[in-house]
């Protein structure tokens, strides 16, 4: 027999201290009884009972007392194995990351839409494994299908238009990659629900949807954005539009034409992105069967704890009924005897398992907004949070909207972010508006934050004003950009709204200011580069001239100066020879005034000179090894002038990758 807690079984070593501490205590209230009471009045004065009762009383207490604590220990033998069995779906979540997710028709852009959509999918089916594909030019599983839907839901919060390089939109590609994972698992209960405006230049969605009729695969589509559509936004742009490669400005707009083609091939539904899809998708998901799987094993012990539970129980109850007194035949009450308390345990336990019971969500909302109009935020963020798993449609967008006001009032402008625009799938018009203000106060704080104060010591100290740095003013102007988006918005739906317009025109005012510090430091950053190349093509200039110069000062004894006149001591040169001279002069002279990046005409001009006619061969004295002259001097001068390698300034090509036509 073996133990699951064998470290309990030393709390019986206690059982004997017990014991004796009961002994002592006896013995001592005897002679206490004798020391008080004179021995001819104890007959009178004292009544002694029976010591067989007490003793036999505490020996099944303690006797209980062990059984308990082997109880406690669990003790078992064998073991037994068990495999769990799992009754799951196969359901795979493809998100568009194509940078035309970035338009600004959705809440606040179609990417932000996308993920808080995937999110609602995930919390639709709890019980199912769920995968997740990111797709733009190419798809990638960024979750391969799993129950661990903390792990997808955390991957689906890091996804962004950068986590793939591969620009422009191939809905057909992910489909693929979908029904190849799907066969896989060798299972047939399979659903791929797709996320995306509907922009596909792959032009390859029937294959798409011949693949889909033929892997029996449900398929769901969720189309996100507007038919009007918007511009791409690009922060590589000074106006902030992205362009192709003609240089026109990209328009985008959600085309659900394929995604309706690949939804009627899986048997599925397509729907535009609302607090009502998910219903959509799980009637559509209903036809399809659950499968049973096999799960984890697990090896459960064969435990033995209830055959020693139960005799602790007898015991302990046993003790207590010779220890009262039931047995001893005592009188009843009577009116002149003290009277017994109210029975208050079970009541006080009543009351306390009454406490323990969860509180209702309405209840756990009203103490909520009761924290929040006290302005304790910080309890009233967390009783929100707490009451948010169990609310859904229109009570859930409400008590997103609480959660994201009282982050804002605590200063996390990234939660407040977050909820705020999850409750931006709200139908309510009135919410809507109280949405998209809150959410362009907490983008433009979220800007401001960016703003960091420098301390200056040159400053006066009678000066109030304060030095501030934009940490990171792509981010800033980013989230500016946005909150001014959601100003507009509330005023679209409220004209009347003062608050906004006020908060609009100062967030226009910040951003021209951050556009301008923008543009200064894209022109100072221009001016270093531009300093930088000088410096770097400096040094070539100089050692371009000391070239030169060393070949103008080259002695009277070698071929090949043309910078000197050399006296007519080769007859058989001739007039040949002084113009092939003066020839050589002139490119000499010549060459101070080229461009470095340009020397290579002079100098192969120059090597070409230091050959000796046709016919002829090299004077070998001169590769011999002259008098005083080093054996390492010898080497060198002898490597040098016989060698071809290129002494010019190696050029730097950049390698420019060609754009496809359409990578957004």
């Amino acid at each position: 027999m073996s133990y699951l807690h064998p470290g309990l079984l030393l709390l019986q070593l206690i059982l004997p201290f017990i014991l004796l501490g009961a002994i002592l205590a006896a013995r001592k209230q005897g002679q206490a009884w004798k020391r008080m009471v004179a021995p001819r009045l104890q007959s009178h004065l004292v009544k002694k009972s029976s010591p067989t009762r007490r003793w036999v009383a505490l020996g099944l207490g303690l006797l209980g007392c062990g059984f308990l604590i082997t109880a406690l220990a669990r003790p078992y033998h064998g073991e037994t194995t068990t495999t769990e069995q799992i009754s799951t779906r196969n359901i795979l979540i493809a998100i568009d990351t194509s940078r035309s997710m970035l338009v600004k028709d959705g809440s606040p852009d179609r990417m932000a839409t996308a993920k808080a959509m995937a999110i609602e999918v995930i919390n639709a089916f709890p019980n199912d494994r769920i995968g997740v594909i990111a797709f733009s030019g190419a798809p990638v599983l960024m979750a391969p299908l799993t129950i661990d839907h903390a792990a997808v839901h955390e991957t689906i919060s890091q996804l962004d238009t950068n986590v793939i390089p591969s620009g422009g939109s191939d809905i057909s590609a992910a489909v693929d990659t979908a029904v190849k994972a799907f066969k896989k698992t060798g299972q047939k209960s399979n659903a791929l629900i797709l996320i995306s405006d509907g922009e596909d230049h792959s032009q390859k969605i029937d294959l798409a949807a011949e693949k889909i009729r033929s892997s029996k695969t449900v398929v769901c589509a969720i189309g996100v954005g507007t038919t009007a559509g918007g511009v791409v936004p690009s922060a590589e742009y000074r106006d902030g539009k992205y362009r192709d490669s003609q240089g026109q400005t990209v328009f985008s707009q959600m085309t659900p034409e394929a995604l309706q083609t690949l939804a009627r091939a899986g048997r599925g539904e397509f729907t535009p992105a609302s607090s009502g899809s998910t219903k959509a998708i799980a009637a559509a998901l209903d036809s399809l069967q659950r499968e049973e799987q096999a799960g984890r094993e697990t090896t459960v012990p064969k435990e033995l704890f209830q055959w020693f539970l139960i005799p602790a129980i007898l015991l302990l109850a046993l003790s207590i009924v010779v220890r009262s007194e039931f047995l001893s035949g005592g009188k009843r009450q009577t009116k002149k005897s003290t009277p017994q308390p109210p029975p208050i345990k079970s009541a006080t336990a009543l009351l306390l398992f009454a406490l323990c019971l969860p509180l209702p969500a309405a209840n756990v909302i009203e103490q909520a907004e009761d924290f929040y109009n006290r302005k304790d935020y910080r309890q009233a963020l967390k009783l929100f949070s707490k009451a948010l798993p169990n609310t859904s449609g229109e009570d859930r967008r409400a008590i997103q909207f609480s959660i994201g006001s009282s982050a804002y009032k605590l200063k996390d402008w990234q939660t407040a972010n977050d909820y705020l625009s999850s409750a931006l799938l709200t139908e309510n018009p009135k919410l809507q508006e109280q949405v998209h203000y809150n959410l362009g106060n907490a983008l433009f704080m979220t800007g401001w934050s960016q703003f960091k104060p420098v301390e200056n010591p040159e400053q006066d100290a009678t000066d109030d004003k304060e030095s501030y740095h934009v940490e990171d003013l792509d981010a800033a102007i980013t989230a500016v950009e946005d909150s001014i988006d959601h100003f507009q918005a509330t005023l679209a739906l409220n004209l009347n709204h003062a608050n906004a317009a006020t908060n609009l025109e100062a967030a226009q005012k910040l951003l021209d200011e951050l556009k301008n510090q923008q543009q200064q430091e894209q022109e100072k950053q221009q001016q270093q580069q531009n300093q930088q190349q000088q410096g770097e093509q400096d040094p070539k200039e100089k050692e371009g001239e000391k070239e030169q110069s060393d070949q103008g000062e080259k002695p009277d004894d070698q071929p090949g100066d043309g910078n000197q006149e050399k006296p007519d001591d080769k007859g058989n040169e001739g007039e040949q020879g002084e113009n092939g001279e003066q020839q050589e002069g002139d490119q000499g002279e010549q060459s101070d005034d080229k461009d470095p990046n340009e020397q290579g005409e002079g100098e192969q001009g120059d090597r070409e000179s230091q050959q000796p006619p046709s016919g002829e061969q090299p004077d070998p004295k001169d590769m011999e090894r002259q008098e005083g002259e080093s054996e390492e001097a010898y080497a060198a001068r002898v490597l040098k002038d016989n060698s071809d390698a290129e002494t010019r300034p190696v050029q730097r090509r950049l390698l420019r990758l060609r754009r496809p036509a359409k990578d957004w």
